[in-house]
């Protein structure tokens, strides 16, 4: 948990960083996204309303209690951010993107395989599909913990993309791996189909 102001501070430009990166691989279009990471148990920083996260600046998030349901000026999605914060006390960081591949399997309702590729499999984790609820409603963070509450990454019908993890660096990491399996998928269907690893590949894999 991130208590002292050095810290905080530490953990804001993690969150700035992780927004440069999103926004250069295109996943921030607009004012769309949110991030958001834990401070304390019971205390979280999140981006503001209804800005750019391409552009944001460290004056770009608010401090909220977690147990808050509408606190002022925080992201529309803040109650999804709540919900998994609530639930999951192993979760230290949510970034919730608009990101091309990864939404375009959100709107053909499918999840890319994990099976794919060797890294995808040993970090990502699983990706889950959440059924369609208008964006910012506790509707859509019902149906997410729902659809599965343990998944490193959901998928949003016909939204966009979740990924969670145990710190901004691991969240950022575990999302851009995914973004670039769904990428790898979307072009192998084009080359043959992708072709999944095999069983003992996979168990090979897990031992390591």
């Amino acid at each position: 948990m991130v208590q002292s102001s050095v810290e905080r501070e530490r953990l804001i430009q993690d969150l700035l960083h992780a927004a440069r990166v999103l926004r250069d691989s295109g996943c921030l279009p607009a004012t769309d996204g949110n991030l958001s990471a834990r401070l304390a148990h019971d205390r979280a920083l999140v981006t503001i309303r209804g800005i750019e996260k391409r552009n944001l600046t460290e004056w770009d998030f608010v401090e909220v209690p977690v147990a808050e349901a509408s606190p002022a000026d925080t992201s529309t999605e803040w109650g999804l951010h709540r919900a998994l914060y609530l639930n999951r006390a192993e979760v230290e960081c949510i970034l919730h993107v608009h990101s091309p591949a990864l939404t375009s399997f959100a709107a053909a309702h499918t999840v890319p395989a994990v099976e794919l590729l060797a890294e995808a499999f040993m970090t990502i984790g699983e990706i889950a599909l959440v059924p369609f609820a208008k964006p910012g409603t506790p509707r859509l963070a019902d149906l997410l913990l729902a659809a599965n509450p343990k998944a490193m990454v959901y998928l949003l019908s016909n939204h966009g993309a979740v990924a969670v993890g145990s710190s901004v660096r691991e969240t950022l990491h575990r999302l851009e791996r995914a973004e670039f399996l769904a990428r790898v998928q979307i072009d192998a269907s084009a080359l043959g189909g992708p072709k999944p690893l095999t069983a003992d590949q996979l168990a090979d894999l897990a031992t390591h």
